[in-house]
């Protein structure tokens, strides 16, 4: 009975058309994602309470409206601090050690990795663990984000519904994309943004676009269940007389803005997987890398306790609730100490996301820049509010490659709308100036042709582009059917071959193999007819002859004159496809050496 229920044969949806199978599967992802959030959200809540708030009298504001009503603070206890993010690393370790080591990290990355080589497959177990462990590095004080783990639990939930309907190697990375955007609109309320995010997040400069109707649909139905829980307002509350641009002089200020994110962007990646290299290089059981990370941060908050957590709340209460809440000096110092205990949270093997600590880096990056520009009396009409918001979606756009998507997701985020010229240019400088490579997801390939997932869509293509007369090999042996036996068997040897091309007035008539050559034959009753190509014939289509055919090479002929030109083979195909691959990189080299 049970097995009839979940009979393939019951799941007629997988017979649809593209839009109903993908509006069925973005409904049913995206309602699985909206309670998935709701649930890792409460959990990191309620371990906030256990180990911060019960332990040290310490709770981070939250953001939003909430945010004063959250924050509590007893100083009197911040020895205790190292030993609840330590003990947080610890049964992180322990956990994540023991069940699924994938866990550890930020989350995003991984479902990056496994949408390309791994054809969208995650294991079940990485949600459930995930769930557990990013809750407890955050609610102890880790600094993290909650995107990250929510991408993952998400994503790793639809690679187990793709396998189950059946789906294949394509449709289950599709789904994975799609996970990973209902769990990021659902957390971050910015169901747009996410979509467009899971489409942009794989590459440093394409799209997977296939990803972006059913990741819509997912992220919009995540999003509608998340809210109806916890409400509609953004993440942000934000003045809306504050966020204005109505002066063209403040492009300046953001030019500047996007330096500055770019530098710190740079700081963030570097730190980050220093750090990460650290740990891996120590001599240490690994589930007592994440303690000592973790103890690390401890240490950091003891006098700077804002580092802990998410910190989405000192930014609401410090910048957009009281621009004049923390001097210049500590807006800077709050930035960088954040890179720092995020590279130890998470870089050491803890278990968290690294998009909230890069939107609140480049928040209190953009709260800096205003600010010290307003000290000096510049560009005063500015709100620090909207530098902020513009700092935190340069700043992260740079570092993730993702400038379009992170647009949308601080827009919706803040309901900055109105401010779209200047992040534009912020995040369009931030992401010009940052290296290709410099990113915080290493898991990144450029575009769609470096992808092991598209890898089969472009070598067809590219073959298909690709003539016989680029590969084939003039230097060939051959000789005319008058030849004697013994001087084909002399010319053969010489070439070191195990076929020779025979002719007759110069035209291509067979070829005789070395294995069929004896004394007692005559030349002519050893010749053997092959398929041939052409010099503008495809190399698909000649290495499709090769394949039907009991030889490595083709005679390369004249259609009219049947006059040899040369041979090609499978070794000379997969020596100019490989430069062809190559050539931008040689050619890149050969300028860069040339200078």
């Amino acid at each position: 009975m049970i097995m009839d229920v979940f009979s393939l044969e019951r799941w007629k949806f997988l017979e649809f058309s593209y839009l109903k199978k993908w509006t069925i599967f973005g409904l049913f992802m995206g309602s699985i994602a909206g309670l998935g959030s709701i649930l890792f959200f409460l959990l990191v809540q309620n371990f906030s309470q256990i180990f911060l708030g019960s332990m040290t009298g310490f709770l981070p504001p939250a953001s939003g409206t909430e945010a004063e009503e959250s924050y509590t603070i007893v100083m009197e206890n911040r020895w205790m601090f190292p030993i609840i993010t330590g003990i947080g690393g610890l049964v992180v370790g322990l956990i994540s050690t023991k069940f699924a080591p994938e866990s550890q990290g930020h989350g995003t990355d991984a479902v990056i990795d496994a949408f390309h080589n791994k054809n969208g497959e995650i294991r079940l177990r990485i949600p459930f663990i995930k769930a557990i462990t990013s809750a407890i590095t955050i609610g102890s004080g880790g600094s993290g984000g909650r995107e990250g783990p929510t991408a993952q639990i998400s994503a790793g939930i639809s690679s187990f519904l793709a396998k189950f309907f059946k789906f294949d190697e394509r449709e289950q990375r599709i789904a994975v994309a799609a996970g990973l955007g209902a769990g990021i609109g659902s957390i971050f309320k910015a169901p747009l943004g996410a979509a467009l995010f899971s489409t942009e997040i794989f590459y440093k400069r394409d799209f997977e676009v296939e990803a972006l109707l059913p990741s819509l649909i997912a992220a919009v139905t995540g999003f509608t269940i998340f809210g109806t829980f916890f409400g509609w307002s953004p993440i942000f509350d934000i003045s809306q007389s504050a966020i204005v641009f109505d002066d063209p002089s403040s492009l300046i200020l953001y030019a500047l803005l996007g330096l500055v994110c770019a530098a710190g962007g740079v700081a963030y990646v570097n730190c980050f997987y220093k750090v990460q290299t650290l740990f891996q290089k120590m001599k240490l059981p690994n589930f007592i890398k994440p303690a000592i990370g973790g103890a690390i941060v401890g240490i950091i908050a003891m006098f700077v306790p804002h580092v802990l957590g998410t910190g989405y709340g000192w930014l609401q209460i410090g910048v957009f609730n009281d621009p004049k809440f923390f001097p210049l000096w500590m807006l800077l110092g709050i930035a960088l100490l954040k890179i720092l205990a995020t590279s130890f949270s998470i870089g050491s093997g803890g278990s968290a996301g690294i998009f909230g600590p890069g939107l609140v880096i480049g928040g209190f990056l953009g709260a800096f820049v205003a600010t010290g520009f307003h000290d000096i009396g510049m560009f005063e009409s500015v709100d620090v509010s909207t530098v902020a918001i513009i700092g935190m979606v340069a700043f992260f756009g740079g570092v993730s490659k993702s400038p379009l998507s992170t647009i949308v997701i601080g827009s919706e985020m803040t309901r900055g709308y109105t401010i779209l010229p200047a992040m534009i240019v912020s995040v369009v400088i931030t992401y010009s100036i940052m290296k290709l490579d410099t990113t915080i997801y290493k898991s990144q390939v450029t575009d769609r042709s470096e992808s092991p997932a598209h890898k089969k869509e472009y070598q067809i293509p590219l073959l298909k582009k690709l003539l016989v007369k680029d590969a084939m090999d003039t230097n060939y042996p051959s000789l005319p059917i008058t030849s004697s036996l013994g001087e084909i068997s002399k010319k053969i040897a010489n070439y070191g071959t195990d076929s020779i091309l025979i002719t007759e007035e110069q035209k291509f008539v067979g070829v005789i193999n070395k294995k069929n050559l004896n004394n007692d034959s005559d030349t002519a009753s050893l010749v053997k007819s092959i398929d041939v190509t052409t010099p503008d014939e495809s190399l698909y289509d000649a290495i499709k002859k090769i394949s039907t055919s009991n030889t490595n090479e083709l005679p390369v002929i004249d259609s009219y004159s049947k006059k040899i030109f040369g041979i090609v083979s499978l070794s000379g195909i997969m020596r100019i496809y490989d430069l062809e691959l190559r050539e931008p990189k040689d050619k890149k080299t050969r300028l860069s050496g040339s200078t």
